[in-house]
């Protein structure tokens, strides 16, 4: 396995599906995520050998919830309710795709935020989103 970059950490906060698709590793700065990564390997692929487009989406969207989790106050739980993406370039076996996500605006039930991958910080793909704050478990 290619050593990961220096700076970044495996993030431990993770759900039984992300386990499935990780490892996730996270960067930090203030006590906050920056930055969420992966390394591409084997199980990533698709039938055409290079990564699937759900994964891609899986990080952007990880990326994107905890970007916007990060930007209230308290700790809220944080759904999905859209998620739009383009897809630039494969991201192939070995590749370290880095997630960045900005949050666009935060509202008190609902936050727009986008992400963009980056692979040698190449842009490979774009996801924007809406995500309603929700009760902690996931409920309304």
């Amino acid at each position: 396995m290619t050593a990961i970059p220096e700076g970044y950490r495996e993030r431990r906060h993770n759900s039984d599906f992300t386990d499935l698709c990780g490892p996730f590793f996270e960067k930090m700065e203030n006590g906050q995520q920056t930055e969420l990564a992966l390394r591409i390997s084997k199980k990533h692929g698709n039938l055409r050998g290079i990564t699937h487009g759900g994964l891609l989406m899986t990080i952007a969207d990880s990326a994107i919830g905890d970007a916007v989790a990060q930007a209230y106050d308290n700790e809220v739980g944080i759904v999905t309710v859209s998620l739009s993406s383009e897809f630039f370039k494969p991201a192939n076996m070995g590749d370290w795709v880095v997630a960045r996500a900005t949050v666009q605006k935060q509202g008190r039930r609902l936050s727009f935020a986008d992400c963009f991958l980056y692979v040698n910080d190449e842009k490979i793909f774009r996801a924007s989103g809406v995500f309603a704050v929700v009760d902690k478990k996931g409920g309304r």
